[in-house]
């Protein structure tokens, strides 16, 4: 925490000091630092990214970062792309905490791909299509004596 968030803190502890016990639990003072006036919560944030209309600079950013066009076409319930959202307006809150300049680049986190399960269903499906196609034994006593018999070799049974 810098001496900038200190003072903030302590002033919003002088404006709100009737709120609490003297003095406040320390979870309640660092939120009280590390206030942003007019930041709104991540719900609303949500909400705005999606419609188009921030209230904060800091809402804009991390939509911009997360991607305009893809929030033009998002439902409330895309859980994949919140969850995007949600980083980046982390990040961006952290530098208007530090008062740090919003804009700049945000590096992009690695994705997890859910489209895995599919892709990985159907390469095991194309193969067991192959397997079935060649004619190729399923169990290995049939694996074995065709191998065998393509070599020629023979076996008493």
């Amino acid at each position: 925490m810098n001496k900038d968030q200190l003072a903030h803190g302590l002033n919003a502890l002088v404006a709100r000091g009737d709120e609490f016990d003297w003095p406040p639990p320390a979870h309640v003072f660092r939120a009280m630092c590390l206030h942003v006036p007019g930041l709104p919560p991540i719900d609303q944030a949500w909400t705005e990214a999606l419609i188009g209309k921030y209230s904060h600079e800091a809402v804009r950013v991390a939509a911009e970062a997360t991607s305009t066009f893809d929030l033009r076409s998002a439902k409330h319930s895309d859980k994949a792309l919140r969850q995007r959202f949600e980083r980046n307006y982390a990040i961006v809150q952290r530098r208007a905490q530090n008062a740090q300049p919003l804009g700049g680049k945000i590096a992009q986190g690695i994705e997890h791909d859910s489209g895995m399960k599919a892709q990985l269903a159907r390469s095991h499906q194309e193969a067991r299509d192959l397997v079935t196609a060649q004619n190729i034994p399923t169990d290995g006593k049939a694996a074995r004596e065709l191998l065998l018999a393509k070599l020629g070799i023979r076996r008493p049974a």
